[in-house]
């Protein structure tokens, strides 16, 4: 069976969100940028700034003074999620299988849905229409045989339009494209590549495809085969759906804004104590932490750190909370709030080290810590959560 994909996507996403929620900024050239340092970089840029001369990763500086009337936004984290969340209403409502592939854009596995909804490109307008007339977002579209093509197809037309390549056409179609249309190109690590192929005036994809692979291997290495086929337009890779990961969050807001370290930690730990807590009721351990702060001034900072061994006890992940608020905590600004997330959850193994490595002093301070543990979980059960918490928490 002939594999069918569709790429869908908003260009320019995060600046289409916000123009939706201000129409006032819908014909001014605007970019998305932190606006905490003076040598932030351009993120995501609209038409009218482009068309004045700006390009994404050009610094905030320098882009003022290219066009006066540029207007900087800081992003908007939470309400990007919002509308992705509303566009994942509809993109799964037709594709089985769906893969995020960037903000705003999603690649839709519609394989054997042909006799449910009809031919890929049908599915496709149905999309942009709902979306345009639910959301008032305008998107594009690219049909054809694999990721690569609708992907490729979908990044040369602008909003309403549809890119549909047929099965068997897609060496024609790559031919006349540059070797930079490639989104695997886009990547730090192909720079190297982009200059051997133009060092060797490979300017078209169909320059490449016309090239012996073994002629390839002596510029490009490993990346020859590779790049020979992306250039035929082939593509095996499957359409891959995110990865479900059982995840603990808690949430602490602090109202006012607050930037007293002690307290900070204490409610922190506080926090710490509630997710070990419910990972012991669930037999479960963490295999990773993960720390968000948000400033008063909607810059979001996150950090992660593995844990090893996995471990469900506050005396094992105290110390690495200390260690990601301190990474986190870098600028001198009220914090609005802190989110501390447990992914890579496994169940909790009932063996335990047969020789223990570790000095018996400090084997039999963890086994009073967790015993701590244990006892304190006994107390919030029975008398509530205010019944004893950190003091630095007050």
């Amino acid at each position: 069976m002939d594999r069918q994909i569709v790429c869908f996507g908003i260009p320019t996403f995060e600046i289409a969100v916000t123009r939706l929620h201000d129409p006032s900024l819908s014909a001014r050239p605007l970019a998305i940028a932190p606006l905490n340092t003076a040598r932030a970089c351009l993120r995501e840029i609209s038409v009218e700034a482009e068309q004045a001369g700006l390009a994404v990763g050009m610094s905030v500086e320098q882009a003022r003074r290219v066009c006066a009337s540029l207007h900087v936004l800081s992003p908007n984290p939470s309400r990007v999620r919002n509308a992705e969340e509303s566009l994942l209403h509809i993109v799964s409502r037709y594709a089985p299988v769906w893969e995020p592939v960037q903000s705003g854009s999603f690649i839709m596995d519609l394989t054997g849905t042909g006799r449910l909804f009809g031919p890929p490109c049908d599915i496709a307008a149905k999309v942009q229409h709902e979306v345009l007339t639910q959301y008032r977002l305008d998107g594009v579209a690219g049909v054809g045989s694999n990721k690569l093509v609708a992907q490729t197809a979908a990044t040369l037309i602008q909003p309403s339009e549809l890119y549909d390549v047929r099965p068997g056409s897609e060496p024609v179609f790559m031919a006349p494209l540059s070797v930079r249309t490639l989104p695997g190109l886009q990547r730090p690590c192909m720079r190297q590549v982009l200059s051997r192929l133009d060092d060797l005036n490979l300017d078209t994809l169909g320059d490449v495809a016309e090239s012996p692979v073994d002629a390839l291997e002596l510029a490009l290495g490993d990346y020859a085969g590779q790049l020979s086929r992306w250039a035929q337009g082939i593509d095996s890779l499957p359409v891959l759906p995110p990865a479900s990961q059982p995840q603990l969050e808690e949430t602490v807001l602090l109202d006012p804004d607050e930037i007293d370290d002690p307290l900070l930690t204490g409610r922190l730990l506080d926090a710490l104590q509630r997710l070990c807590r419910t990972l012991r009721s669930q037999r479960r351990v963490c295999g990773r932490l993960s720390l968000m702060l948000r400033y008063s001034d909607h810059l979001e900072v996150t950090k992660h750190e593995p844990v090893t061994p996995e471990t469900c006890w506050e005396c094992d992940l105290s110390s690495m909370v200390m260690a990601l608020f301190q990474k986190c905590m870098r600028r001198r600004i009220r914090l609005r709030t802190m989110t501390l997330s447990m992914t890579w959850l496994t169940s909790y193994a009932e063996q335990t080290t047969l020789f223990d490595a570790r000095p018996v002093e400090e084997q039999r301070r963890q086994e009073r810590a967790k015993k701590l543990s244990v006892a304190l979980d006994q107390l919030h059960a029975r008398f509530g959560e205010q019944s004893i918490r950190y003091g630095r928490s007050h």
